[in-house]
């Protein structure tokens, strides 16, 4: 499907990506108008990157939208449901939601009955807040662009990045197998 011809995304869309292959519901929070991922910067272990930077795959004059995931919503921001689509952007940064730049044409639209079934609306007892220790791991998990989601069942973060899942139990190991894992540990490590 080409650009022209997919449809616009709006702010308060909820959002999957499409090349993450089990992708968690994201919010549309922002989509400046004239942005391009070019211009969308952020930090990394390697210095400040361009979405169009870790996106090579699409022009670099390709639309940007801004999301964040509903998990981190419903972790940093309780009401965040409540609030206007143009509150979405400033809701996000005044409490520290943190949010991520994609190419327009990387995400799709999830209908509501799909979002439901993946991530409730509002937040519910089965989405219970993490225990305190693993809070510092997730600020800086998605610090480093990992999205990160509680599993109160089975007391167990689940990280993900590049495409690639990993553990952390509630004692700090880490299960999985990546290069990216020694990052993980270094971080688990530094904080529990």
């Amino acid at each position: 499907m080409s650009e022209s011809d997919m449809k616009r995304l709006s702010v308060g869309d909820r959002v999957i990506d499409t090349e993450d292959d089990d992708p968690s519901v994201g919010v549309v929070v922002a989509r400046p108008p004239e942005q391009t991922i070019a211009e969308w910067e952020f930090s990394t272990d390697d210095g400040t990157k361009t979405t169009a930077d870790t996106n090579p795959e699409y022009p670099a004059e390709t639309q940007l939208v801004v999301i964040a995931f509903k998990n981190a919503l419903n972790g940093y921001w309780s009401d965040w449901y409540e609030a206007d689509p143009d509150e979405l952007y400033q809701g996000v940064r005044e409490n520290d939601v943190h949010h991520y730049g994609f190419p327009e044409p990387r995400l799709a639209l999830v209908s509501e009955s799909e979002s439901e079934t993946r991530e409730d609306t509002e937040p519910t007892e089965q989405q219970a807040e993490p225990p305190e220790q693993f809070e510092p791991i997730i600020e800086r998990l998605e610090q480093n662009d990992f999205s990160v989601a509680y599993d109160a069942d089975a007391q167990e973060l689940h990280v993900e990045k590049f495409g690639v899942e990993h553990t952390i139990d509630p004692d700090g190991t880490v299960q999985g197998e990546s290069g990216i894992k020694g990052r993980v540990e270094t971080i688990v490590n530094r904080f529990l």
